[in-house]
């Protein structure tokens, strides 16, 4: 199986490096040439606890990104993981669409918050794309990739996105996709609610990362003061409230997901903390965004979220020190 990896941060290299030393066929797309050709003279190493996983260098493909659609017409993959920030997405998009035989893309999209299926669907309207929920973590360092434990993966095709027909076929093909990550060392799933975990996902991104992005803390650091919980929890419950007037009902206690998920990432940097630290722009449109957006929908007030919103719109330009 051929699989294109489009983005070499830490999941990107987490997937495509397991999944290369487990005797796949993997492809690395990187943003620049540089990016390229540090994991074709470096290699990639996974570090998790004692365990050591290490791709040659002369076992990496890697190219940058400007060059996926002349290779793909020449030689097609059999899927593409996107493990690019909902911020690149546009840019994927634009870059595809040029692309000859779009009837034979399966695409694994791994971004957080809403919105990125609907404009990938509408760009590519004939490509497969299933949606990965993950709670795998990882740091990357260079060319060093930190797993922090085992997560789970879940894929899946959103009802949204699907006629009833087209699932049956498409549905195959996932499970075929889900048997390789297995192989490769991920514990994956193929869920058919994965529309609710989408929401599960957008409600935990919503509560830990723009408060992580703020105080500059690493997720369990959120549980050790009370007045930080309590922000949390404002947060938990306004876009519980948006939940409820949308008809999304979730599984289990969420909040004791919620705790779980900082107890589990003690001491991970969310991604909305990093893009700050590193003067990039976040996917707080995409997360917290999304949750202003459904309420407004329904007359809701979600006062916090809008104020952490406009607290990170403002910094993520300049960054911080």
């Amino acid at each position: 199986m051929i699989i294109d990896v489009v983005g070499a941060g830490s999941l990107g290299l987490l997937y495509g490096g397991k999944l290369q030393a487990a005797g796949e066929c993997v492809r690395f797309w990187t943003r620049t040439s540089e990016q390229a050709d540090q994991l074709k003279q470096n290699g990639i190493t996974i570090t998790q606890s004692d365990e050591e996983t290490y791709v040659k260098p002369d076992e990496i493909q890697a190219n940058p990104i400007s060059q996926l659609t002349n290779h793909w017409n020449k030689k097609p993959g059999d899927w593409i993981l996107l493990t690019v920030k909902q911020t690149h997405v546009e840019d994927f998009i634009e870059m595809m669409a040029t692309l000859e035989g779009q009837q034979h893309i399966k695409i694994a999209c791994y971004q957080n918050g809403l919105g990125h299926l609907e404009k990938l669907q509408a760009a590519l309207p004939q490509t497969l794309l299933c949606s990965a929920i993950t709670t795998e973590g990882a740091k990357r360092s260079g060319d060093q990739v930190y797993r922090a434990g085992s997560g789970e993966t879940q894929l899946g095709w959103s009802n949204a996105l699907a006629t009833v027909n087209e699932i049956i076929i498409e549905e195959q093909q996932i499970f075929t996709l889900a048997k390789v990550l297995r192989q490769a060392g991920f514990d994956c799933t193929v869920s058919n609610e994965i529309d609710k975990l989408i929401y599960r996902k957008l409600l935990i991104n919503a509560v830990i990362n723009p408060l992580t992005a703020i105080w500059r803390i690493p997720n369990g650091e959120l549980l050790h003061k009370i007045e930080r919980v309590r922000m949390m929890r404002q947060l938990y419950d306004e876009a519980l409230t948006v939940y409820r007037a949308m008809g999304v009902q979730l599984q289990g206690d969420l909040w004791e997901q919620i705790e779980g998920v900082c107890q589990a990432t003690a001491s991970n940097t969310s991604s909305m903390l990093a893009d700050i630290l590193h003067k990039r722009t976040t996917e707080v449109e995409s997360i917290n965004g999304s949750i202003i957006r459904m309420a407004k929908q329904f007359n809701l007030k979600v006062p916090t979220h809008e104020m952490l919103f406009h607290l990170i719109q403002g910094m993520q330009s300049e960054g911080v020190s």
